[in-house]
């Protein structure tokens, strides 16, 4: 029995109020399916459990129509071109809803055990964390002695079990096949946990012939499928990479809509371009294709890798801003510690902390070639260089030496046993203890933890950036997202801090005179720190550094910048 469906039908067929829907960001996601939900549930109640790694994009379409009851993610705001809230979360939670923040690691460690059929998931992440007190509350988190080390604890996550998994791949059989390319994001474990199984939605359904070449890209089981539905360009606006090219013959793939994901945030927060959205698409009688003529010609464009531009403007020692100085003080702080503690690799988190990875590895030249720089969705030594300043864009997937996994990059090489990693993350806030703050400031909600909390608790050590702002630096944040415990250097646009070990005094380095008056105010805030003797100050940075600075720029050679979207 063919289990093709158009997307409509699958839903009619499978989709029930009350249940808990998985968004499996494999990295591609189902927005598509995303769509059709809204279209086929706005006006009703379901009261689902909405799950994903990130609300973000599309998936505040659902949040904006009020479909669940329980919100479940890593992350939950905008993630382009920085990571920013969107009011509609702080809204949701306003109005009673919940919105329930899981680190990275621990989120997709609980779908895999969901999977093996284990009732909990180990995590080093969460305990002594706000972020872990709050999943404790709701029953998700419990705490226990170490049979083995009876002065040490184990924290338990209870396994994640979706009923109904979305998949987004780039194509599929009518047998219920479907081939997904590296880098897998969280993987198929959300379609192995769900109970009564995955909707999968495809760029194109191709003959099973095709599909039994390619064994090697067939890691979700056909049994585990609950219909295939055709859906060009049912991942926008977020890209569809695909490397290998036995797949890419079968179906090429396409990149970031960076426009969209502007008109997507404003879809959070503008009743009026919602309105507008919901009577073109919602309210359509073929949503796919009310879609796709909605964003217009430029999905055609999107299936064209974007060059980098040519060499950026140069820039001078006295025109750097505020940003140039934090980028420049944590690239040369990173390199250094990358080399005095003989690390293997680094984990870049994204915005800030992304490109003063990338300025590290240009600053270590050919000493740093043998630290790889990873990316926590599952890929790793890409073209630091050339860069788009995106960290997830398909462009930077793109020029990858190695694809694979989150539970490879972040919960192997990071969080695991083996390796000495250096985690590089942004900080709302961070205190003496180096705790880490990315959930609320004052009570509002901030865009939540992304992986930091599995970053900061299980690497080697950490390097954090902020702003040198009392309000950021403080004597103890008001929320403890991430643990401080492996943070070494926290980075500034004023200066860098460093210490030795955990409650070790914080010492100043690389001092920017331009800067160094807000020093005096982070002090006030009751962050201590130590200067012996007279402020040591940074030196001034070479041509070569202010060249790759220059390309460290929203603009500065990457690639095309957007400049917003709007339909019309």
């Amino acid at each position: 029995m063919t289990k093709l469906c158009t997307l409509p039908r699958a839903l009619e067929r499978f989709v029930k109020p009350g249940m808990h829907l998985c968004f499996a960001s494999t990295p591609s996601r189902s927005n598509a399916a995303v769509r059709e939900l809204a279209r086929a549930f706005r006006g009703r109640k379901p009261e689902w459990t909405l799950s994903a790694t990130g609300f973000h994009s599309a998936l505040h379409v659902l949040a904006r129509l009020r479909l669940g009851r329980r919100y479940v993610g890593c992350f939950f705001g905008d993630n382009y071109p920085t990571p920013r809230p969107n009011r509609l979360y702080a809204e949701l939670l306003e109005e009673g809803f919940e919105v329930e923040h899981w680190s990275l690691w621990a989120y997709v460690s609980a779908l895999a055990a969901g999977a093996f059929g284990h009732p909990y998931a180990f995590t080093r992440s969460l305990l002594g964390t706000s972020l872990g007190a709050a999943l404790a509350e709701r029953g998700q988190l419990f705490e226990l002695p170490d049979p083995n080390e009876p002065a040490g604890r184990l924290g338990l996550l209870r396994a994640l079990r979706p009923d109904i998994t979305f998949l987004h791949a780039p194509v599929g059989d009518e047998d219920g096949n479907v081939a997904l390319a590296p880098p897998l994001g969280e993987g198929v474990y959300g379609a192995l946990a769900a109970q009564r199984g995955a909707i999968v939605t495809v760029e194109r359904v191709v003959p099973r012939e095709a599909l039994q070449a390619l064994p090697h890209f067939l890691p979700l089981p056909a049994h585990r499928v609950l219909a295939v539905c055709e859906e060009p360009f049912g991942a926008h606006p977020q890209p569809l990479h695909v490397a290998p090219a036995e797949l890419a013959a079968l179906e090429p793939g396409y990149g970031d809509d960076y426009a969209a994901y502007g008109y997507f945030r404003s879809l959070g927060e503008d009743a009026a371009a919602f309105a507008e959205f919901s009577q073109a698409v919602l309210e359509a009688g073929d949503g796919g294709a009310a879609y796709r003529s909605f964003f217009g010609p430029q999905l055609k464009s999107l299936r064209h890798l974007r060059e980098p531009s040519d060499s950026p403007a140069p820039i001078s020692a006295a025109s750097l801003e505020a940003t140039d100085h934090l980028l420049l003080l944590a690239g040369r702080a990173l390199a250094r510690r990358l080399v005095d503690g003989a690390h293997d690799c680094m984990l870049a988190g994204i915005g800030q902390a992304f490109a003063a990875c990338r300025l590290a590895k240009q600053l270590l030249g050919p000493r740093g070639e043998p630290i790889e720089m990873m990316i926590e969705t599952g890929f790793a030594g890409i073209d630091v260089e050339h860069s788009h300043p995106f960290l997830l864009s398909r462009e930077n997937v793109a020029t990858a030496r190695r694809l694979t996994s989150i539970d490879n990059m972040l919960g192997a090489l990071c969080c695991g046993a083996g390796g000495s990693c250096v985690g590089v993350i942004g900080a709302g806030q961070v205190d003496l203890e180096g705790n880490v703050n990315s959930s609320f400031s004052d009570g509002a909600l901030l865009v939540g933890p992304g992986g930091a909390p599995d970053i900061a608790a299980c690497a080697s050590e950490v390097l954090v950036l902020t702003r040198a702002d009392p309000r950021r630096m403080v004597r103890q944040v008001e929320y403890v997202t991430s643990l401080g415990h492996n943070v070494r250097t926290i980075v500034t646009e004023a200066c860098v801090f460093e210490r030795h070990g955990p409650s070790e005094p914080w010492l100043v380095r690389d001092v920017v005179p331009a800067h160094a008056a807000r020093l005096k105010e982070v002090a006030a805030s009751g962050f201590r720190f130590v200067m012996p003797g007279p402020p040591p100050v940074a030196e001034v940075p070479t041509h070569a550094e202010l060249g790759m600075l220059a390309r460290l720029r929203p603009s500065g050679g990457s690639g095309r910048s957007s400049k917003g979207w709007s339909h019309g």
